[in-house]
């Protein structure tokens, strides 16, 4: 029930990088020295905040319980998933796990039953979280219809898939709100996850966050149908999760006839002269559905120029996916105000057209309706 996942949450309160001995992790492919500086402010935050005897240790901890919480209060906003007995005590021991890793400093073991229940869970037939968006779930999960819903926007979404290699996910998840597709980050199973890393300094410092991801990412390729567009800065690298796991997965799906193909886009970034954020505009563009094909695509440089901009560029993507999120939480409040006003006045409810002519500038400067106003009611 909704009520146990609150127990668990309250009470106990990306970029990948992976590494030869360990999966990859789909959440994060920036580099290691990123996610180390990344960490870092986190606990300098942290420690700037409590006594100056903190310790990192002291600091690893209370990361771990923030993190904790936060992904309990994103698990409660899926009332179906929150609801799963099962989900809700593999999420529980797979946090024990982890906290056991941030404990002892290293990795410790990998509770694979746990990491099978959450997947299980998450593509329960309610849920199809690796192919439905996080945001719209849960804009519509309470609405008359949503479960012949969910079925048709599942098949629609996944027919539009959206990886991503050295850029972050704020382009693609933006494509996928506006196209009905599905990326995995933004999905109802990556979004829970992303961003959280429970006080460890890398998503490569536990082996159990590290297979969480891996099997996330494979289940997610798996279900994608259609056609797959790519998002790469500056071409493909050899050691991405794209290159590594997601096309290998995306090869065999292609090959079975249950996928059209990938179209590989490369984007490159101009720096902004007024010194904002760089400027990410696709360049070119290839269709792939062969491992020989895909071995023809463009390389991305690798030397350590191109990685520290890449670093940036990581961070500045990783901004404006925060303005992206910021833009649903406004349609999340606008739906609702709509549904309530609807659900008081019912069928009286009728909209006036606007009385301004258009294509005309004489009244734009005039006070527009409130924001929480989304018209003229009678």
């Amino acid at each position: 029930m909704v009520e146990e996942a609150r127990e668990h949450g309250p009470d106990a309160v990306v970029q990948r990088t992976p590494e030869s001995s360990r999966p990859p992790s789909r959440a994060s492919e920036k580099s290691e020295e990123s996610q180390k500086s990344h960490a870092s402010q986190e606990s300098g935050n942290s420690q700037g905040s409590a006594h100056s005897t903190m310790t990192p240790a002291d600091a690893r901890a209370i990361r771990f319980v923030q993190d904790k919480t936060e992904l309990w209060q994103r698990i409660n906003k899926i009332g179906r998933l929150a609801a799963m007995p099962g989900f809700c005590s593999a999420v529980a021991a797979f946090l024990d796990n982890i906290e056991a890793d941030v404990r002892a400093g290293q990795p410790t073991t990998v509770d694979g039953a746990a990491i099978g229940g959450i997947i299980d869970g998450f593509q329960h037939r309610s849920i199809q979280g690796h192919r439905v968006q996080y945001s719209w779930y849960k804009r519509h999960q309470d609405k008359d219809g949503f479960e012949d819903a969910l079925d048709r926007v599942a098949d629609a979404s996944a027919d539009h898939g959206q990886v991503w290699s050295k850029m972050g996910s704020a382009i693609p998840t933006e494509d996928a709100n506006v196209g009905r597709g599905v990326v995995l980050e933004a999905s109802v199973q990556g979004r829970i996850f992303d961003g959280l890393l429970f006080g460890l300094p890398t998503w490569s410092s536990s082996d159990a966050l590290a297979e969480l991801w891996r099997q996330l990412s494979t289940s997610y390729v798996q279900g994608l149908t259609g056609q797959v567009t790519a998002h790469s800065l500056d071409g493909a690298t050899d050691s991405s999760v794209l290159t590594t796991l997601e096309w290998p997965e995306l090869r065999t799906r292609i090959e079975s006839g249950d996928a059209d193909g990938l179209v590989f886009v490369v984007y490159h970034a101009t720096p902004d002269p007024a010194g904002g954020a760089h400027v990410l505009e696709p360049v070119d563009s290839f269709h792939v559905r062969t491992q020989r094909e895909f071995d023809a695509l463009p390389k991305a440089p690798s030397d350590d120029a191109w990685r520290g901009e890449q670093r940036q560029i990581d961070l500045e993507q990783r901004a404006a996916l925060a303005d992206v999120y910021s833009r649903e939480e406004e349609i999340d409040q606008l739906d609702a105000f709509v549904t309530q006003l609807f659900g008081k006045f019912g069928a009286n409810l009728r909209f006036r057209a606007s009385t301004t002519p258009h294509n005309t500038r004489a009244n734009s400067a005039l006070a527009s309706p409130r924001p929480e106003s989304p018209g003229t009611a009678d």
